[in-house]
């Protein structure tokens, strides 16, 4: 909270760089906390992922002796909440993500889960491996919280540049930045990242004269409100797995999609390829393309003429509107039901999430089933200009029926 009036275009926070948490000083602090351990410890310190390396770090604040000077963010890890007040989906109870059973939410949530457990297993072995008490105290309970710190608190690394991003990239990675992470987020709220060197007049003092990351914020901020940061444009789904909490009628709000077919090095659309759509079918058009190129590949025809060729274009139209149409209802359909059945057993915060998640979903949906009506509705239009004879599926069925 603002203890005074703060005008805008203010510096709020700033800290030097020093004082972030990233996975190459983490490493460092694992070397020298397990070192004698060299034989166990070095190629296994290696292969560790930042996430890996990061939250371990963090676990030895807990369960080492803090008296070590390699171990100095245990002062910032006594401000953050403790694991009862964390939110997101893999600290729900049971009953509770059963509620989002057949969306999308749910499968990445039992993902993350088997992928973190495999992680702090391998994580686990190897400080076990330099000291067996240690071992015993890394829990799945405590590697769990702090992969939620670091899920929920986290920046990509993009901001240390010289020219501060959120935007991460191939060789961007996660880091704390202590202080600045305790603002909470306002969509579109006007801020500014300022990273300052030790040749800057603009921030840096002579009380700091090392690098600095500091957060400007361009509004203003009357005494006794809460001062606010902007993580960037993201779904409910991203804020619910990550963070904890959700936006009602999010404007950013997705839906991923996969399109089956044939695989291998010819199928026209690869397996691993997802399209993120977003309301009023923002997004569609690639779906719609690679809906029309698995069309084509399963019923197309090399050796048809050019005069069949604009036939069949247009039957592909149609068939690919129907399947698009098809997939979108389908995952409609799939939704869990709101209010769940066993809503007096979820808590308030839990129920407004599932709340703003499904209505998000489903808006995205219908306006996926729209998208697949408009392409259905030009492939007619298209096949009565060029004089074809297209039986649309209404009609053939009251033919097959007569």
């Amino acid at each position: 909270m603002a203890a005074n009036d703060i005008s805008a275009d203010v510096t709020v926070v700033s800290i030097p760089f020093s004082l972030a948490v990233t996975p190459d000083g983490a490493k460092k602090a694992l070397q020298e906390t397990l070192k004698g351990f060299d034989d166990v410890t070095a190629g296994a310190l290696d292969s560790f992922s930042e996430r890996q390396l990061v939250c371990t770090y963090l676990c030895l604040h807990w369960i080492a002796d803090r008296s070590r000077t390699v171990l100095r963010h245990g002062p910032y890890l006594d401000t953050l909440p403790s694991p009862e007040r964390l939110m997101t989906p893999l600290h729900f109870t049971p009953n509770e993500l059963e509620a989002f059973k057949g969306s999308n939410l749910y499968g990445a949530t039992l993902d993350r889960r088997r992928d973190w457990e495999a992680e702090w297993a391998q994580c686990r072995d190897v400080v076990a491996a330099a000291n067996p008490t240690w071992g015993e105290a890394f829990t799945w309970d405590r590697y769990l919280t702090t992969s939620t710190y670091l899920s929920s608190r986290a920046f990509p690394s993009t901001v240390l540049s010289s020219t501060p991003t959120l935007h991460t990239t191939p060789s961007s990675y996660p880091v704390f930045l202590p202080g600045i992470d305790a603002l909470n987020h306002a969509r579109a709220h006007p801020v500014s990242w300022v990273v300052s060197d030790r040749t800057s007049t603009s921030i840096s003092t002579s009380a700091s004269p090392e690098p600095s990351i500091s957060l400007v914020i361009h509004t203003p901020t009357g005494a006794g409100s809460e001062l606010l940061n902007n993580y960037g444009p993201k779904p409910n789904a991203e804020f619910i797995l990550g963070y904890g909490f959700s936006l009602p009628n999010n404007p950013d709000d997705t839906i991923v999609l996969k399109i089956g077919g044939p695989s291998g090095a010819s199928a026209p659309v690869p397996a691993d390829v997802k399209f993120e759509v977003g309301r009023n079918a923002r997004g569609a058009e690639p779906v719609w393309d690679a809906v029309l190129a698995a069309i084509g590949a399963q019923y197309g025809d090399e050796e048809e003429d050019s005069a069949m060729e604009t036939e069949t274009s247009v039957e592909d139209e149609l068939c690919a509107a129907d399947m698009l149409a098809e997939m979108a209802q389908n995952l409609y359909d799939r939704l869990p039901p709101f209010p769940p059945a066993n809503v007096a057993e979820l808590r308030g915060q839990v129920v407004d999430m599932l709340d703003h998640y499904l209505e998000g979903q489903r808006d995205i949906l219908r306006s996926l089933v729209a998208f697949a009506q408009e392409k259905e509705a030009r492939a007619l239009q298209r096949a009565k200009e060029e004089g074809l004879d297209v039986v649309e599926e209404g009609e053939e069925e009251e033919e097959m029926e007569e």
